[in-house]
């Protein structure tokens, strides 16, 4: 763990400490920003105190007195939960505001890891608790500039993969070969592997109907054909096969037949996604050229009322993006006021996804690229960023 970074952290956002809690591995996050070994067993509550100054405390069962010696400052062990309760008290002063992995309401999900019933016992001794939430996205969201430059190839490598696809799919077409989505999916991953990226799930292919469904899978039993006149969605991620690596994720669009054969109607809806993800854009690059902090679901909230002006809001299912790190769906702050209400600030040195999409009964439109954030600027990646739906004939 990085005790100086925590500390610095803490003083910026003038806290005076965070109090990490876990009990059989509940708190994901904590066990990430400490650093605590993937392979040790945790049977027992536990706490970590980092004081803005000092040095931080540790409280620990007398059944696994050894769990977080790792971990630098004193340990104090308990037996019973009368001595625990005790000993959480000592740690602070009334009206102290402290940091734990809570969020108000639950408004967002993926920080609300300690129970309420915690939550109770710690205010109970006149503390104010305050969600880590931007305090953890420094220690789990923030990229180095070795991740950033691996998410930048993993992107060029995805696209390239996509595009030998597409060419692919239009010799086979122009050959009179079937296609179906299953073996379009499986050809895919195979082209994704060869291009030396590591791909742990297959990238979803859905034509017409099931691309209705945001997160439509085909698999060997249950596919459906591809033909003449079918809408086609691609969405497809990967990353570098190196510890520590970002993942990239775009989706794509694609019609098999000529540029004129495309459904005006089709046309027009994924127009008005493109328009709504560059309305986004637009506004994330505004607001980075400002002194003013960037919280995420405001972006949500600009993409969203570009589809819903044009009668198409309920069909605008999911949140405007995601967080990306090592993971394809990431720990930090998501573009997302539907679904939750994420208020984390977008910080330099994260990556996340910008994908509004329009599902309709008949036919789905999503157009995915990724961004970069860094101090005064954004930078896109799975360029070119995609305008008109791709002909494959």
């Amino acid at each position: 763990m990085n005790l100086e970074r925590i500390q610095q952290a803490l003083q910026e956002e003038r806290l005076q400490g965070w109090l990490f809690y876990d009990f059989r591995r509940s708190n994901p996050i904590a066990h990430r920003i400490l650093e605590l070994p993937r392979e040790q067993m945790f049977t027992r509550r536990w706490f970590y105190w980092v004081p803005a100054q000092g040095k931080p405390i540790a409280l620990v069962s007398a059944v696994e007195p050894h769990v977080l010696r790792s971990l630098p400052g004193e340990q104090r062990i308990f037996r019973s939960w009368q001595e625990l309760h005790a000993q959480l008290r000592d740690l602070f002063q009334p009206g102290w505001r402290i940091a734990m992995e809570y969020s108000p309401h639950n408004a967002i999900p993926y920080l609300s890891l300690v129970d309420a019933g915690t939550i109770e016992l710690v205010r109970s001794y006149g503390v104010e608790i305050v969600s880590s939430a931007d305090l953890a996205q420094h220690f789990v969201a923030c990229l180095t500039p070795q991740q950033i430059a691996s998410h930048r190839e993993a992107g060029r490598r995805l696209i390239a993969a996509k595009d030998r696809l597409l060419e692919e799919l239009t010799s086979d077409l122009q050959a009179g070969r079937t296609l179906n989505e299953y073996s379009v999916q499986q050809r895919f991953l195979a082209l994704m592997r060869a291009q030396g990226l590591l791909v742990e799930e297959p990238p979803l292919i859905a034509v017409n109907g099931n691309a209705g469904n945001p997160h439509y899978a085909p698999t060997a039993e249950h596919h459906s054909p591809i033909r003449q006149g079918d809408l086609l969605l691609i969405d497809f991620w990967a990353r570098l096969p190196e510890p520590e690596a970002i993942y990239a994720d775009y989706t794509w669009m694609a019609f098999v037949g000529r540029q004129d054969e495309i459904p005006s109607r089709q046309r027009e809806v994924f127009a008005l996604v493109c328009q709504a993800r560059d309305a986004g854009l637009d506004f994330i690059r505004q607001r980075l050229a400002t002194t003013q902090p960037l919280q995420a679901y405001e972006v949500d909230d600009v993409v969203r009322t570009v589809i819903a002006r044009a009668g198409y809001g309920e069909a605008f299912v999911h949140r405007s993006g995601h967080s990306i790190t090592t993971a394809e769906h990431g720990e930090g702050a998501h573009l997302d006021n539907l679904e939750t209400h994420d208020e984390r600030r977008l910080l330099p040195g994260t990556c996340c996804s910008l994908e509004p999409g329009i599902y309709l009964p008949d036919f789905g439109v999503r157009s995915e690229i990724n961004l970069l954030i860094h101090e005064r600027e954004v930078e896109v990646t799975g360029v070119p960023m995609q305008y008109e739906i791709v002909p494959l004939l």
